[in-house]
């Protein structure tokens, strides 16, 4: 077992690694897919090209490309994984105060459960057998395809319809398509809803809708993981819906991307 300190930025957990013998700042992110790494790490003369690449989807549905490294011994306090395969991107700066190196995707934890502790602000790794159910127990669909593994859970909206989203602690928000807003007994034309357009890096125009919700939401595994009236993102995506760290950090989570299941834990 290993233990972690972890800051943020914003929502986002942002932990100490080494890469090679030195030492870079990385996200943990449930639905990034891949672990990906900046270009100027992956630059490195002990990090090899693969060769390779893969060609992943934005939840907005744009087809983005990455090649494929494989990177020098990487240790995350006493654990420790050789030869990961991750993805290359421009991240920005990687030393500033809200720089990073990289983002460690679900599948640099196989065969381990990660626990992250929102009030002692805690990750930590062991091993799957060592971990004590200490409440509900999740079952996940994890998705895999080549490098990439996305862990989706289901979850039952206030009309009580149960949709299938992607468990994101990469996202803040409760997001969900636009199909279920009559689900949620949204008008868009309300003057509590919120609408932002934009053009994002790959040049696709979104428009987003944000709006409190009457109801609640919950897992379809544990009724009592009920959220009364949370604040919700609608937009156009290819999933029913992503749930974020605004749900999952009302517990310290442990997750188990293996044992295809979550572990919601009481918080202090």
């Amino acid at each position: 077992m290993t233990t972690v300190g972890f800051d943020r930025i914003q929502h986002l957990i942002r932990v100490p690694l080494t890469v090679g013998g030195e030492e870079y700042r990385f996200l943990v992110d449930t639905g990034i897919g891949i672990t990906v790494v900046s270009s100027a790490l992956a630059a490195r003369a002990d990090v090899q090209a693969t060769g390779a690449s893969f060609t992943g989807r934005r939840m907005s549905g744009q087809a983005v490309e990455t090649p494929l490294v494989r990177l020098p011994l990487v240790e995350l306090g006493e654990y420790a994984v050789d030869a990961h395969v991750a993805g290359v991107a421009d991240l920005g700066d990687i030393d500033g105060p809200n720089g990073f190196a990289g983002i460690l995707g679900p599948g640099f934890f196989e065969e381990q459960v990660v626990t992250t502790d929102p009030d002692a602000s805690t990750l930590t790794v062991r091993r799957r057998t060592d971990v004590a159910v200490d409440g509900p127990v999740i079952p996940l669909e994890v998705r895999r395809e080549s490098v990439s593994v996305d862990p989706f859970v289901q979850l039952v909206l206030p009309s009580g319809r149960e949709i299938c989203v992607e468990v994101d602690t990469g996202s803040g928000s409760l997001i969900l398509d636009t199909r279920f807003l009559a689900d949620c007994a949204v008008d868009l034309g309300s003057p509590e809803v919120t609408t932002k357009t934009g053009t994002d890096e790959t040049g696709y125009e979104w428009t987003r809708h944000w709006v409190t919700i009457g109801g609640s939401v919950h897992l379809a595994a544990a009724p009592e993981t009920a959220q009364k009236a949370p604040r919700v993102q609608f937009q156009s995506i290819i999933h029913d819906g992503l749930v974020g760290a605004d749900y999952l950090e009302r517990y310290r989570l442990s997750f188990d991307v293996s044992g295809a299941r979550m572990i919601l834990g009481p918080r202090l």
